[in-house]
């Protein structure tokens, strides 16, 4: 998967190696509801360019917690929404940036007081669309009814996801821990710090969904770099249950 930095310097971006805060270049507003009678958390961030790919997210169905990556237009009292179906279409849309053909994307919402009303639908059937905000990150700081803005990571395995925690510190964002989530169950199986092993995580990718990536059966941790690309991989531990380090790059 083709990856997407920030290019700009970030000065004094963390400042130490336990304990990461630096200013969050993102704009990211986080929802819950239901798509019909269906539990559904979804999370999006928006950018300021554009009539073509200017928003991009990440939502799962509670009942089935797998990530399936957004891309969309977002403008001033609606946004439409389309899903990544392939590498093709992400590497199209979300990498590229292609005008989107918004009248193929499943999701139309309008904007109100609360959140987001409208329609999903494909081909056999349309389902009414309620969604609340909860949080938001802005200017490098995390407003709403929750102490956290979770990030539903496109990275992920076949049996896990994985939920980024960004979290208001004295110093600014910090990002220390990574959920490690059973899709089937639900249960939290293990908490990773991503800031272990050298990787200064959090802030580096253009779409912050993109800071943890899917490598086989393996995920990637992208770390922050001026240089070439650094990343941490992990991969699950079938005798211990859990994830460990297995390269370093």
């Amino acid at each position: 998967m083709t990856k997407i930095k920030f290019s700009f310097c970030f000065c004094a971006l963390f400042l130490s190696a336990s304990i990461q805060a630096a200013y969050m270049p993102y704009v990211v507003k986080n929802y819950e509801g239901y798509i019909g009678k269906y539990p559904v958390h979804l999370s999006l961030q928006f950018y300021d360019f554009g009539g073509k790919v200017n928003v991009e997210g990440s939502y799962y169905y509670d009942n089935h917690r797998s990530p399936i990556p957004l891309y969309g237009v977002n403008k001033s009292s609606s946004i439409v929404l389309c899903e990544v179906v392939s590498d093709e279409s992400f590497e199209k849309y979300i990498i590229q940036g292609e005008r989107v053909d918004v009248s193929k994307c499943p999701f139309n919402l309008t904007r109100n007081s609360t959140g987001f009303l409208g329609e999903w639908h494909n081909e056999r059937s349309a389902l009414k669309v309620d969604l609340k905000e909860k949080v938001q990150i802005s200017d490098g700081v995390i407003n709403g009814s929750a102490k956290a803005l979770e990030i539903p990571f496109w990275g992920q395995t076949k049996q896990h996801g994985f939920i980024g925690l960004y979290e208001a510190s004295a110093d600014g964002i910090v990002i220390n821990k990574v959920n490690v989530i059973d899709k089937k169950s639900g249960k939290l199986i293990q908490v990773i710090n991503p800031q272990m092993n050298g990787c200064e995580f959090g802030s580096y990718m253009t779409s912050i969904f993109q800071n943890i990536e899917s490598d086989g059966s393996q995920i990637r941790l992208n770390c922050y770099s001026t240089g070439p690309d650094v990343s941490v991989n992990y991969k699950l531990n079938t005798q211990t249950s859990r994830y460990d380090v297995v390269t370093e790059r």
